[in-house]
């Protein structure tokens, strides 16, 4: 009986597996193959590594992770802090995986007259979302005048966030909730960052968002990095 119902759950899961796979190739293609192209020719950085039980800053680049609290999490869940080209990647692997907790910092940009956000992503892995209950990752954002959010539902990732001219510094919080028996293992930020420009007259339109989005897909190869359960989406 026990046999039964754990190849059924695998089964599941596969499926879930390659629909999971098809949305991101989807994703992908959609925002442009020749910007993702592009970026993938960057090389990648040496990642800075440490601990929710040590967390300590961390600096790749120009940028600096500070302010590191996490809640509800293990303390050999490891923060990974990476980057290829202007792609920078916060990826947590929770040790163990849970069903509550958070993780919030701030990341800044050392030279602020150089560089700014352009956007920011968020990417989740949960074990068993439809089959066994549910799991949401929300993104808290805030900087100087202004905040937003972005959730996660069932490890399906939401669309990028653009910022206008002038971000520099972040400040981070990803809440993580699963029901049932699901569990959150794994959580990522993404960022893009560009040179700084002058305050336009007007809010900027969609295309500069798009062309974030296209390089998130960039950030594939930074997660692969990360430790993962085998049973994840």
């Amino acid at each position: 009986m026990t046999m039964t119902r754990t190849s059924s759950v695998f089964v599941t899961l596969k499926g879930g597996l390659a629909r999971f796979a098809l949305t991101k190739l989807l994703f992908a293609a959609a925002v442009g193959t020749a910007c993702v192209a592009a970026l993938s020719a960057a090389p990648a950085k040496a990642a800075d590594i440490t601990t929710c039980g040590i967390a300590a800053n961390l600096s790749v680049g120009d940028k600096i992770i500070s302010n590191i609290i996490c809640s509800g999490v293990g303390a050999a869940t490891e923060i990974r802090f990476d980057t290829a080209g202007l792609i920078y990647d916060f990826g947590t692997t929770i040790s163990p995986p849970t069903q509550s907790g958070s993780i919030s910092y701030t990341i800044a940009i050392t030279d602020p007259l150089a560089f700014e956000f352009q956007a920011v992503g968020l990417g989740a892995g949960c074990a068993f979302p439809s089959e066994l209950g549910g799991c949401t990752v929300t993104k808290n954002v805030n900087w100087s005048g202004g905040s937003t959010s972005l959730v996660a539902v069932n490890g399906i990732p939401p669309a990028s966030y653009g910022f206008g001219p002038g971000v520099s510094t972040l400040n981070i919080e990803d809440v993580f909730s699963a029901q049932g028996q699901t569990f959150v293992s794994v959580v990522n930020n993404s960022f893009i960052q560009r040179p700084r420009q002058a305050p336009p007259d007007a809010v900027p339109g969609p295309l500069p968002i798009l062309g974030a989005a296209a390089a998130f897909g960039v950030s594939r190869k930074l997660r692969a990095r990360i430790r993962k359960p085998a049973a994840t989406i």
